[in-house]
Order: C-alpha cells, then sequence, then structure tokens
C-alpha cells in the first residue's frame, strides 16, 4: 500500500471508530430502557434516564479518543521529536559519507 494511501485509511478507520462509539452506547441504553419500561410498566421513564448516560458516555468515550490521539500527535510532531529525527538523519548521511571517503569514493 502506497504510504499517501495509508494516511487515507487511518483516517477513515478513526472516523469510523468516532462514529461507532457514538452510537452503540446510545443505541444500547434504548434497548436496555424500553426492556426495563416494559418489564417496570414505567413508560418513558427508564428510556430516557438510559438515553441519557448512553449520550454521557458516548461522549466520555469521545472525550478519551481525542486524548489518546492528541498525546500521539504532541509524541510524533513535537518540536523535540522532530528534532530528534533530523538529527538521526543527519547523523545517518554523515555515516554514509565517511562510509564513501573511506572507499575511496566521492558522496
Amino acid at each position: 500500500m502506497k504510504k499517501s494511501n495509508r494516511g487515507i485509511w487511518v483516517n477513515l478507520a478513526l472516523i469510523s471508530q468516532v462514529g461507532v462509539m457514538m452510537v452503540v452506547p446510545i443505541a444500547f441504553g434504548v434497548i436496555l430502557g424500553n426492556f426495563i419500561d416494559n418489564k417496570v410498566g414505567t413508560a418513558p421513564l427508564f428510556l430516557i434516564i438510559m438515553i441519557v448516560f448512553g449520550v454521557g458516555t458516548a461522549f466520555r468515550n469521545l472525550m478519551h479518543l481525542g486524548s489518546q490521539q492528541t498525546k500521539k500527535y504532541r509524541n510524533d510532531y513535537s518540536p523535540h521529536t522532530l528534532a530528534e529525527k533530523y538529527a538521526r538523519r543527519d547523523d545517518n548521511d554523515r555515516d554514509v559519507k565517511d562510509q564513501d571517503d573511506e572507499d575511496g569514493n566521492k558522496a
């Protein structure tokens, strides 16, 4: 897979994950609320309570995912991390030039 296509698939997976994380707790709340209301005989009481819990859980999951992605982004793209990457790349370039000089070839 090409590197440019990989980014598209990663973003698509993240968007899908957000959608599932929002829908599943709310749907579970609706199903559980209806079930409890049918067993107990209270019309919309537990349905509303469970929907509120489902929405709260969905937003909690969304905040957790957002904080994980933010930490990942900060670790990958912080100035310190980028400086280390460039320093390693420069060191590797110097090593290649030193090897070429020892072999008698110019880089």
